[in-house]
């Protein structure tokens, strides 16, 4: 930032022919140095006391004698830095420039030089002068012979409307930079400001698809549940011939791949119930290397570098298997000629600085996942559409669209983030952040043996809103030995509970019923009666904000829907015994 306060300018350049003109105007600007011994001494004769008294000031003078040598003199006092303030010249000057030429080609060097000309000749009219510099108030005429103390005025007067020009001026770039400096600030604001609005969107619509794809799924779960399980019961008949049991089986294998992609949709939409522990994500890596290359071929290469000491997180370890199985499986589709594929794990620490811009980045300690391949690359058309379930890029049957839907779900459940860097014709690269955890690594626990039989003469209440599940899980209970007790509600089953309670064994509740009273709050109310009573809880997802703490915290057992009736037998089975 420039100097706004300016400092004196008192440097003067006369123009004009004659000399003698120089000598007068030295006397007058430049008058002999009196010492102050002497100047006290004119003060005593003067006023007969000491008197504070105005000094004339004392002006640098320089003399050119034509106006081209004028031009030359001004244009090189510009060009070391210490300019003229004033100038005075002679209109009349043979054989070269008259005095309105000079200033003319003066102020094209120097515009800010304050100007008296001075004329003897009364037919020399002010008309005639503006006619050839134009209206300027720069200009000032003095008519000769001047007097000195008129001369010395204008000399003070111009010197510093001179100074305070240069002061406005400076003023002026001053303001012009703040100006600058701030609209570039606002600018970047803006920037920012439409960046932030664009993920706020994002993310609205993101939650949005989440909302609709966990309803969509936990509707077609129950569907499935009512389809798969009177298939399983079909394919169970010992009477059913082989052509009807074959046609069976694929219908328990379109409902099995159905299901499939209700998890994928519950995953997306992060209610799936998650088995989360303490692991290492070079161990979930390195469990999956030779599985991996075998998925994406012999011509594309595969890259493994796992960062020592990696922190633990916690994590689902299967979940944690899909994302990186997504992420493997699409970059080796965006590399169909081959290519180099990267997976790199590191320990990071994220400062508040890095989160701007990114509105699901936050400070702290993490664990990144980075895949980065060298395959074609997204448009950034594409980039912005990439974890909208069902968008795909691929061919018909070639992608459902879910892998890096399923991606953007697992990794929000487990409140990371994703940072995707990509440029069409040179690759991808997905950065998944996972928060560090101080858990220790999980201790190693015996396998648990399956119950070969889920036979029982128990008496279990089931309460399920949707009928056709209703009853398809009361047969299977029935055939099984035991006795049902039915319930189309929570507040249905507090009736049967109030009528048969000392005779109910275990509770097989769903978690969400249409009369305001959830599977939970229902089992709370009848544990409070009976503490020994045993609860399953069954859903097409977990749709309580608590749920899956409560589940992994091991004070119930959870049955996603849809199982098979083996699943179910076995685990009312376990529950009961245990």
């Amino acid at each position: 930032m420039s100097e706004t306060k300016c400092q004196k300018n008192r440097r003067i350049l006369v123009i004009d022919d004659n000399r003698a003109i120089h000598d007068d105007f030295r006397k007058i600007f430049c008058p002999p140095d009196l010492t102050d011994g002497d100047l006290e001494s004119f003060e005593k004769a003067l006023f007969g006391e000491m008197k504070q008294a105005s000094r004339r000031v004392c002006f640098d003078i320089d003399s050119a004698y034509q106006g081209q040598e004028g031009l030359e003199m001004a244009r090189q006092a510009l060009a070391s830095g210490k300019p003229y303030a004033t100038a005075f010249i002679d209109v009349r000057m043979p054989p070269g420039w008259d005095g309105v030429e000079t200033v003319e080609e003066i102020w094209k060097v120097d515009p800010d030089l304050q100007v008296v000309i001075c004329s003897a000749y009364s037919d020399y009219s002010w008309n005639d002068l503006l006619a050839g510099v134009g209206h300027s108030d720069r200009l000032v005429i003095l008519k000769k012979p001047f007097d000195p103390i008129e001369a010395q005025q204008l000399a003070q007067a111009l010197t510093e409307k001179w100074r305070l020009l240069q002061e406005s001026k400076n003023k002026l770039n001053d303001l012009e930079k703040i100006v600058g400096a701030r609209t570039a600030e606002l600018q970047a604001e803006i920037v920012e400001r439409k960046q932030l609005e664009a993920q706020f969107r994002q993310a609205q619509k993101m939650e949005a698809f989440g909302q609709l794809a966990g309803g969509v799924a936990h509707d077609f779960n129950n569907l499935l549940a009512v389809i798969m399980g009177f298939a399983n019961l079909l394919r169970d008949t010992e009477e059913l011939g082989a052509e009807a049991r074959e046609q069976i089986e694929q219908v328990h294998l379109a409902g099995e791949r159905a299901a499939n992609l209700t998890r994928q949709l519950l995953t997306f939409s992060r209610k799936r119930d998650m088995q989360i522990r303490s692991l290492n994500l070079n161990d979930v890596i390195g469990d999956m290397a030779k599985m991996l290359v075998r998925l994406i071929g012999e011509d594309i290469k595969l890259d493994c570098k796992f960062s020592p000491n990696l922190p633990r997180v916690q994590a689902d370890p299967s979940m944690m298997e899909q994302v990186l199985m997504n992420l493997v499986v699409n970059a080796r589709d965006a590399m169909p000629k081959g290519g180099h594929l990267m997976i790199s794990t590191d320990a990071v620490v994220i400062e508040s600085s890095h989160t701007r811009g990114q509105s699901e980045a936050r400070a702290g300690d993490f664990v990144c996942l980075s895949v980065r391949d060298t395959g074609c690359g997204m448009t950034p058309e594409v980039r912005a559409r990439i974890f909208e379930p069902f968008f795909t890029t691929k061919g018909v049957g070639k992608g459902t669209g879910l892998g890096l839907a399923t991606v953007f779900g697992i990794v929000k459940q487990h409140l990371g983030w994703i940072e995707v860097a990509s440029e069409v014709g040179l690759g991808t690269s997905f950065k998944i952040f996972i928060p560090v955890t101080s858990q220790p690594a999980p201790e190693r626990q015996a396998k648990v043996v399956e119950s070969k039989t889920g036979e029982g003469t128990e008496t279990v209440l089931l309460v399920e809103d949707e009928e056709a599940v209703r009853g398809l899980l009361k047969i299977i209970l029935q055939r099984h030995g035991y006795r049902v007790l039915e319930a189309a509600s929570g507040s249905a089953a507090l009736l049967v509970w109030k009528k048969y309670g000392t005779q109910i064994d275990l509770l097989l509740t769903d978690m969400i019923m249409p009369d305001g009273l959830t599977g939970r709050e229902l089992a709370k109310q009848l544990l409070a009666q009976e503490p020994g009573l045993k609860v399953v809880y069954s859903s097409g997802y977990d749709d309580d904000p608590e749920g899956t703490a409560f589940i992994s915290r091991g004070t119930a057992v959870f049955l996603q829907k849809p199982y098979t009736p083996k699943k179910l037998i076995q685990t009312v089975r376990q529950c009961l015994d245990g």
